[in-house]
């Protein structure tokens, strides 16, 4: 479970998707190609840098 937190997640393939859906909601994500994967899975992530990936 997610929250505003700071609680770092190694979030890889479909749980890195569906914690996307998550924190973005309604207003879906930003499509960028590079980045997410190595901050999110190779390294760990928060709350604040999937946020970074939403649509503003």
């Amino acid at each position: 479970n997610l929250s505003r937190k700071s609680c770092y997640f190694a979030l890889c393939g479909i749980q890195l998707v569906e914690a996307l859906l998550l924190v973005c909601g309604d207003k879906g994500l930003f499509y960028q190609p590079r980045g997410i994967v190595e901050q999110c899975c190779h390294f760990y992530c928060d709350y604040y840098d999937l946020e970074n990936y939403c649509n503003t």
